[in-house]
């Protein structure tokens, strides 16, 4: 049975170190500050949100900022990006994606100033972790490595498999192995045989938001899994492995819910502290 590799306890850490932080900047009378702007939302962005709200209180940020009309269009969303980054007391930025509707997320994040870019989603971060200089990372691909560091994981040599290549997960977790060393593949919808190059992997990160895609059968005996995957089902929460035939297989995998999302949020959090620290040294 593949040991639970959980991650309250990495989560945990890093809101000690943040909120240690976020006292030093209070004692400068500095109240750090995340503004979240999402369009629509449902139930589940709502939820999401007031958690993140919650752990921010916990670790001394401020939020602001909400969800704005369905029908907001690009040009007012972008003008509402802009204002926030104008504004003084604002220190970093978190645009909830996908955007509903015609809304060209690419273009919308080019709206978000570069140093209040804390989810690393604007082209001048992404192209500095390509270029092996991280300033701010998206924290889901951060929270895979972090995550896999905390529990000994073998990095250096060996072979990652990630399945799915968006720009807040795939891709960058890609780079971030990259920079420890391990030799990573890159799986998408074209890549024929999947099986045979996962079958081969001593780590397998997949986040494709297909409840039950990756099954025991695709796994090598004794790799390491780390789904990052979230899914509504009638169920509940469910990530993009099939957790029972992974798991008799695995030597170690990140459950859903209980794995990467803590680590992911204090993350952000993280990146809004580093932010502050950058605007008011």
């Amino acid at each position: 049975m593949a040991r639970l590799l959980h991650g309250r306890p990495l989560a945990e850490r890093i809101k000690r170190e943040t909120r240690t932080r976020a006292e030093r900047l209070g004692a400068r009378d500095i109240r750090p500050q995340l503004a979240i702007v999402g369009v629509g939302g449902d139930p589940a962005a709502h939820s999401y949100v007031q958690r993140l709200e919650r752990s921010a209180a916990d670790c001394g940020i401020q939020t602001m900022g909400g969800f704005m009309p369905r029908d907001t269009t690009e040009q007012q969303l972008n003008t509402h990006l802009e204002r926030l980054s104008m504004d003084r007391t604002v220190n970093g930025i978190l645009l909830l994606t996908p955007l509903p509707g015609a809304l060209d997320e690419a273009h919308v994040i080019d709206h978000i100033a570069i140093a209040k870019d804390v989810e690393g989603m604007h082209p001048f971060n992404m192209g500095f972790l390509a270029d092996g200089r991280p300033r701010f990372v998206p924290s889901t691909a951060d929270a895979v490595v972090e995550l896999l560091k905390f529990y000994d994981v073998p990095l250096e040599g060996a072979h990652a498999v990630i399945i799915g290549r968006s720009t807040v997960i795939g891709r960058p977790a890609a780079y971030l192995l990259l920079a420890e060393d391990a030799t990573v593949s890159i799986a998408h919808r074209g890549t024929r045989a999947l099986e045979k190059l996962t079958q081969i992997a001593d780590i397998i990160v997949v986040g494709v938001g297909k409840p039950g895609f990756l099954t025991g059968a695709m796994v090598k005996p004794g790799a390491t899994v780390i789904d990052a995957g979230i899914n509504m089902t009638p169920n509940g929460l469910a990530g993009d492995v099939e957790l029972e035939s992974v798991a008799s297989v695995a030597g170690a995998l990140s459950p859903v819910p209980g794995g990467l999302g803590a680590v992911t949020a204090a993350l952000l959090l993280r990146n809004v502290l580093t932010a502050t620290e950058r605007q008011t040294t």
